[in-house]
């Protein structure tokens, strides 16, 4: 039902894949609550109310029956997050069919991830969370006086949703030629593609549609936790600059710092046959030239450096510090084909969970 530049690959629940990553139609302990109420309801009932958990069984219950996806009108509202001191970041708002819609995957994703929200699909009708997508907005114009439609904040941050007349967006430009570049979602994205061949239904997906042009949109990349033994750089000299490394010093774009308890180095590579977005991309050099030849492997990531070294002083082989990342680079690859590794980026800032009950407003009983 989805038409995709290059597929995720179908997750087959057989027997094994049920041992390894859970049942699909329950709800995994870690993402329940105590009433078994899913995350998204979650999100749900605390949307009129940041920081705090306000139950609101009627309004979730009912918007689970009426099944909120198929219900809602496919228009848009516009989403603004203003930050002090950076600039604003204006999006739009609405349940977009992506049936037929060209999509660009920048990132793999993980089978139990992907199962853990199938079975949030299951519970609530809806995933209620929205997805970021980048698409080419320079055709659609946002009006400068807009009904403001809820207003909340999160600490530093000011989350306003803003109503929309139907004659200003014209839906095709917000879909554009090029297809959308998935920034944040690629879990909830393939969960809702598996789901709706599975059932059935149309594949429905709750977004915000941003341009990838916009100084609000912030990319910091996601550092790698290593197990194993370091081989010796010496070995790398060959294909690799190798140069010396402090914590806490910048990593440019494209290159990885290895710290290890004895070593503690920058490698910079520069690889015939890569596109030059490609080369600016530290997870890609790791895993394509790296790894194999520190006879080492992944197992965990760090958003944080600092949670990194953590995880080094408590015993992990070494930590990959990542170098910088361009959006810019992240949509070249993708609309090129390029699937970058797992947990490359981290996007911000995020949509607030103040979102959803704005969208969901005309579908409340009381």
């Amino acid at each position: 039902m989805f038409t995709m530049l290059h597929p995720f690959d179908p997750l087959v629940y057989t027997p094994d894949a049920v041992r390894r990553y859970g049942e699909p139609t329950r709800l995994s302990s870690e993402r329940a609550l105590d009433d078994g109420n899913p995350i998204s309801v979650r999100v749900l009932q605390a949307a009129e109310t940041p920081g705090s958990y306000r139950r609101g069984e009627h309004r979730c219950r009912t918007l689970i029956d009426r099944g909120v996806m198929e219900k809602r009108e496919r228009g848009f509202v516009s989403y603004t997050i203003e930050r002090a001191g950076r600039p604003n970041l204006t999006g739009l708002v609405g349940i977009l069919d992506l049936e037929g819609a060209i999509i660009y995957p920048h990132e793999g994703v993980m089978p139990s991830a992907v199962a853990e929200r199938w079975a949030d699909i299951e519970r609530a009708g809806a995933f209620l969370e929205p997805v970021v997508v980048a698409s080419d907005l320079s055709d659609v114009t946002l009006p400068s006086s807009r009904s403001v439609l809820r207003e909340v904040s999160y600490g530093d941050e000011n989350h306003v949703v803003a109503l929309l007349s139907p004659d200003v967006v014209d839906v095709a430009d917000v879909i554009g030629e090029n297809g959308f570049v998935v920034l944040d979602g690629h879990h909830r994205i393939a969960a809702t593609r598996q789901h709706a061949e599975h059932a059935g239904t149309a594949p429905l997906v709750l977004a915000m549609v941003v341009d990838h042009r916009s100084p609000g949109l912030f990319v910091e990349p996601q550092h790698r936790v290593l197990a194993g033994k370091i081989a010796s750089v010496d070995s790398l000299r060959g294909i690799a600059e190798v140069a010396s490394y402090r914590r806490g010093e910048p990593v440019v774009s494209g290159s990885v710092a290895i710290v290890g308890r004895d070593v503690s180095v920058v490698l910079t590579i520069a690889a015939d046959g890569w596109a030059e977005s490609e080369q600016r991309i530290s997870s890609l050099t790791l895993e394509r030239e790296l790894l194999g030849r520190l006879e080492m492997w992944v197992e965990g990531y760090a958003t944080c450096e600092v949670d990194g070294y953590a995880e080094l002083d408590a015993g992990a082989g070494a930590v990959a510090i990542m170098g910088e990342l361009a959006i810019a680079d992240i949509v070249d690859t993708a609309r090129r084909g390029v699937v970058l590794p797992e947990k490359t980026t981290c996007f911000t800032p995020k949509v607030a969970v103040g979102l959803v009950g704005a969208l969901l407003d005309s579908h409340d009983p009381s």
